[in-house]
């Protein structure tokens, strides 16, 4: 059976339980607005289903009933978008130091590449004794010995080579 035969059946309806519905929205939700689209999504189901529905019940129950399922929909909807949202917060996030992190990275290999290409310009001596130095960890001492130099022409390479980078990586 139809529950309303014409327009001014479902006006009357409506404009009977519209406010009753909406307090009752609202205390699920604690939303006016939210409250107010649930009510008015209920009334637009039932206007747009007038002609199939078939109301065992009475109305009031099926408004109420109606309204209760729509709020859960909602609410349900609501939990999912803000899930989502979070979810979305949380790969940005991981983007953001990915990126800062790709940033860095990529910034160290630029600096080593720059030490590395100025390295490549010292002097042939120069640089085999700066690299004895600093790559394989000899001392002064070590690397007079292996290369028959005395230790104070090793100091002097390395403070050529140290001064020679500073000068070149200052840009």
């Amino acid at each position: 059976m139809s529950v309303f035969k014409h327009k001014d059946d479902f006006k009357k309806l409506f404009d009977q339980w519209f406010n009753p519905l909406c307090n009752y929205a609202y205390s699920l939700v604690h939303n006016h607005v939210l409250a107010k689209d649930i009510v008015q999504e209920v009334f637009l189901h039932l206007w747009e289903k007038r002609e199939k529905l078939n109301i065992s019940s009475d109305v009031k129950s099926y408004l109420f009933k109606s309204t209760y399922h729509k709020t859960i929909e909602k609410i349900r909807v609501k939990k999912l978008q803000q899930r989502l949202a979070k979810e979305n917060l949380m790969l940005l996030e991981q983007e953001r130091v990915e990126q800062q992190d790709f940033d860095r990275i990529s910034e160290q290999y630029r600096l080593k590449e720059r030490i590395n290409c100025s390295i490549r310009q010292l002097p042939p001596k120069c640089q085999k004794v700066f690299l004895m130095s600093r790559k394989n960890g000899l001392t002064y001492d070590e690397i007079a010995y292996d290369l028959g130099i005395s230790k104070k022409t090793v100091e002097n390479h390395v403070m050529k080579a140290l001064d020679f980078l500073r000068k070149n990586l200052k840009n």
